[in-house]
């Protein structure tokens, strides 16, 4: 915006931090900045007026620097990155006591890291507010370290984005240049990245460090605010299921069926995928997460996408799988589906849903989530993420007697993905 100033960003600063605070008082919970733990509420009010005052408060930060100032800032954000990564892959959150602090020396022995090395690395993160060092040399917690320490489907989704994710992005434009100049390279940025003409998901058939790194990010992400499985949960009266069946269509390891289950007791699950390795670690995490009845509905069931569906059900919900693929690959994802569709079956297609443009300046985590991810996307598949028009068009490719039905969007709550449902007439 145009109009912008530093008098009335200031205003609505004060205003939205105001706001933040009743809040989050009323909640028994004030943010502390320095204290050891900080509030996670989701609740759609909190998350709103965050954002506003995220979004207010980012507005004022790009005012106030210099071009060369705030560019420099974001070619440089690699050397985060890397700090959480060497932080993660050290398990150093994990050594330092939650309620007391450790010498720098006595830390270096525990993690097996040098003292210098060390000692550069957690000043680095302090500086992001990740520990604190309340003498020289001494070490302790703060709200971001103690949630590095405690939270190991966090810990799930920093290894995952930091090392893979970062390490393909990075690399990127050096892919793009060569592709540019009419080089041989693989036809994605990992397959360059990881010196192989595979693409992502035949190569971890074979690569059981970053099979077991991705679905492990999978089933973190569902477990944080912006994946949340209860924006899923809400999005739709699962309730209404009845007795029927749903197959959840390349649902890995089954985290999303084992989310609606409970909400359905009378209704039958398939969770199909295509990995066997990820079914068999959903049959052991239901084992852990479910009862026994609810068990019970949940069948796993080894199955290539782009064959022809071998079951016939009411309903079929193909979650954060579309982006993975090209609008061709998709196509023929969702016709897969013709063969057992009867009039009335439903098919839902969970996504994130990219801002129509023309573009604009995005301050929150939240609302530029999508674009990360279809960075990645680029850089991972060749595919692309889309508007809520491109799913729909794409949908009406494979046939015309598919009609939108609803869209359940979380984006103005924080969340990542909405619930489009279709029915086929």
């Amino acid at each position: 915006m145009s109009d912008l100033s530093l008098e009335w960003l200031g205003s609505i600063i004060y205003a939205k931090a105001k706001a933040l605070s009743r809040l989050a008082a009323k909640n028994g919970d004030p943010p502390i900045l320095d204290g050891t733990i900080r509030s996670n509420s989701s609740s759609a009010s909190i998350v709103t007026t965050r954002n506003e005052l995220i979004q207010a408060t980012n507005e004022l930060l790009q005012l106030v620097m210099m071009p060369s100032e705030y560019l420099l800032s974001l070619a440089l954000s690699g050397a985060n990155t890397a700090n959480i990564e060497l932080l993660i892959r050290f398990e150093i959150p994990q050594n330092v006591p939650l309620d007391s602090s450790i010498e720098i020396s006595a830390l270096s022995t525990k993690v097996n890291l040098p003292e210098d090395d060390l000692r550069r690395t957690l000043r680095f993160a302090i500086s992001n507010g990740i520990f604190q060092e309340p003498t020289p040399n001494t070490i302790s917690h703060s709200a971001l370290s103690t949630a590095l320490d405690t939270d190991t489907h966090l810990r799930n989704v920093l290894c995952f984005s930091a090392e893979w994710t970062g390490g393909v992005l990075t690399k990127t434009p050096k892919y793009l240049a060569l592709r540019a100049e009419g080089k041989n390279v693989p036809k994605t940025s990992f397959g360059f990245s990881f010196n192989t003409e595979e693409d992502f998901f035949d190569y971890m058939t074979h690569s059981k460090e970053l099979n077991a790194k991705y679905h492990n990010f999978l089933m973190g992400r569902a477990h944080t605010p912006m994946w949340s499985m209860d924006r899923l949960r809400a999005a739709w009266d699962w309730a209404s299921l009845g007795s029927k069946t749903l197959v959840d269509v390349g649902g890995s390891s089954g985290h999303t069926v084992m989310a609606i289950a409970p909400l359905a007791p009378y209704a039958q699950f398939i969770v199909q995928d295509n990995d066997s390795s990820a079914l068999e670690l959903g049959k052991t995490q239901s084992q852990k997460l479910l009862d026994d009845e609810t068990r019970s509905r949940i069948a796993f069931q080894k199955h290539n996408f782009f064959e022809g569906q071998p079951v016939r059900a009411e309903c079929y919900i193909l979650r954060h799988v579309l982006h993975d693929w090209n609008d061709q690959d998709s196509i023929a994802i969702l016709k897969a589906l013709l063969v057992a569709l009867e009039p009335g079956a439903r098919v839902f297609i969970s996504e994130g849903l990219l801002p129509d443009p023309p573009a604009q300046r995005l301050n929150t985590l939240a609302s530029k989530m999508i674009l990360i991810e279809d960075q990645f996307i680029m850089t991972a598949h060749n595919a692309h993420e889309r508007t809520l028009n491109d799913y729909v068009q794409l949908v009406k490719q494979v046939s015309q007697r598919f009609n939108l039905v609803g869209v359940t969007s979380g984006a103005k709550d924080g969340a990542f993905q909405s619930l489009l449902e279709f029915q086929f007439d």
